[in-house]
């Protein structure tokens, strides 16, 4: 997790009596006998929704009784309901200490709203109240549950991990992938030259792109994947570039088509018909946006694999 975002999560969790899971980015605990954990909207760090797991009766909480609560409360928003599972999304402020005064009336009313109504907590999975239910993450994900369902959700995930492990990467499929989806950040390069813009979009949709194209076709993404990723979009990103360029001159000289233009465009700059600089500074501007974008998505990639694999006891 994001040290910053951590940061403000704990701000809003302490004066609550809550925790935050540095794994799943999630604020947890009991408020008010009810079992609950956080999740940003969105990622904004200002906005959350308080998800429940609730049963009334042994029965699925209905719909338009567990929505009832937010035309009495200003502070919630919006209810999504799964199964036994109640979304609330709440109403956030400009700053972290109004946020916190936000969020403890809105849960305020949240609980006591579910207890005057005779919520009872419930594991998400088989609904169960008579069993104690404990927030647990599965796979990455934070759910509340009974320890019963907890560890047969726990196998699954460890079966699905065992049968990921064996899947074997198919690096020609996954270096295909990772060409088709460079193709998409060659055309936002193009694009936006063509506007006259050197835009950082281009280079983060080109990092973005290419490496889920090759994790999508090559079935996981290893060091090698990686590699061959990076070498993709080191070529399709000088490829997008002329291309932008070469365009501009064709434009430029009405006798002149683009393939003829892409052909000589290094004669061009040799010649002194385009500015080096101009060429190259631009060439180096799309470089450093595509490695802005390429490396927080690579570290995303790679934790975001080490995390599935995680199941634990929150609380």
């Amino acid at each position: 997790m994001n040290k910053k975002i951590e940061k403000t999560l704990t701000k809003f969790a302490e004066p609550l009596g809550l925790s935050v899971d540095t794994s799943t980015g999630v604020i947890y605990g009991t408020y008010h006998s009810y079992k609950l954990f956080l999740v940003q909207e969105n990622n904004n760090s200002y906005s959350l929704v308080a998800h429940f797991s609730l049963s009334k009766d042994g029965e699925l909480p209905n719909q338009e009784e567990v929505k009832e609560v937010l035309s009495e409360s200003k502070e919630i928003i919006d209810c999504v309901i799964q199964g036994y599972q109640v979304a609330y999304t709440l109403r956030g402020a400009m700053t972290a200490g109004k946020t916190v005064d936000k969020l403890r009336t809105a849960l305020d009313q949240l609980t006591n709203f579910l207890k005057t109504k005779g919520f009872q907590n419930a594991c998400t999975f088989c609904g169960a109240v008579t069993e104690p239910v404990s927030l647990y993450a599965i796979g990455g994900a934070p759910v509340i549950a009974c320890e019963a369902c907890f560890k047969k959700q726990q196998e699954a995930v460890l079966a699905q991990e065992r049968e990921k492990g064996q899947k074997k990467e198919n690096w020609l499929a996954g270096t295909v992938g990772a060409f088709l989806g460079s193709l998409i950040g060659a055309g936002a390069i193009i694009l936006l030259g063509q506007l006259g813009y050197v835009a950082a979009l281009s280079g983060i949709a080109m990092a973005i792109c290419a490496i889920k194209g090759y994790e999508l076709l090559g079935g996981k993404l290893s060091t090698k994947g990686i590699i061959s990723s990076i070498i993709v979009m080191i070529i399709m990103v000088y490829v997008g570039n002329r291309i932008d360029w070469s365009i501009s001159v064709a434009n430029y000289y009405t006798d002149v088509d683009v393939f003829y233009a892409f052909r000589i465009l290094p004669d061009l700059i040799r010649e002194g018909y385009l500015e080096a600089s101009q060429y190259y500074g631009n060439l180096g501007l799309v470089y450093l946006f595509t490695a802005i974008g390429a490396v927080p998505t690579i570290i995303a990639a790679v934790r975001d694999g080490k995390v599935t694999r995680q199941s634990y006891k929150m609380e």
